[in-house]
């Protein structure tokens, strides 16, 4: 399921992420980079407070990742996602119906014909959710393991290895996710419509 997860990542990235939105979160990330090298190394001068050329870089690096992990970077979508009706933020979607939960189990059932479309249409909005969750999440957590890692060299902090233990904790979880929605997925598929 890993494996599946991770091929389905690879897969769907493109189609999730926008590539102006992605190319305007580099701009804002590279401006705050900027901003931060100047203002740390200002302030660097003026109180000596990091006492390292390094401490400065990695914070600096750590706010232009936290900048990019801030930015929207999902691709809008047409037409709009609807469950029983009611439009659903597709950016927002981390959950399935009731009716879906378990075909997302480590051994789900036969799948029932009934159930063909929302499996169809949840784990699609799933994986969209998931997907932007890893892209986000791995940029953020890269920049706490920056700032943690500015942290402890400076002696202020040993919060990285936090952040290490957390994301080898999430990292699999999503692809696991992503894997169990695309085998569901690939079962409604394989079922024919109702007529």
């Amino acid at each position: 399921m890993l494996r599946l997860g991770w091929q389905t990542f690879w897969r769907h990235v493109g189609d999730v992420v926008a590539p102006e939105r992605l190319r305007r979160a580099v701009v804002v990330a590279v401006l705050a980079t900027v901003l931060a090298a100047a203002g740390l190394t200002a302030l660097e001068v003026a109180t000596h407070w990091a006492g390292s050329v390094v401490v400065v870089a990695l914070f600096t690096v750590a706010v232009g990742l936290a900048a990019f992990a801030c930015c929207p970077l999902s691709r809008p979508v047409e037409p709009r996602a609807t469950i029983n009706g009611r439009q659903v933020r597709a950016d927002t979607a981390r959950t399935v119906r009731w009716s879906v939960q378990p075909y997302l189990g480590r051994r789900p059932p036969m799948m029932d014909q009934d159930d063909r479309e929302a499996v169809l249409t949840d784990t699609a909005l799933l994986r969209r959710g998931v997907t932007l969750d890893i892209v986000r999440g791995t940029t953020a957590l890269a920049a706490g393991f920056l700032a943690g890692t500015a942290g402890a060299v400076m002696g202020a902090t040993r919060l990285w290895p936090v952040l290490l233990v957390v994301y080898a904790a999430n990292l699999p979880g999503a692809l696991l996710k992503l894997g169990r929605a695309e085998r569901a997925r690939r079962t409604a598929e394989s079922l024919a419509p109702l007529p």
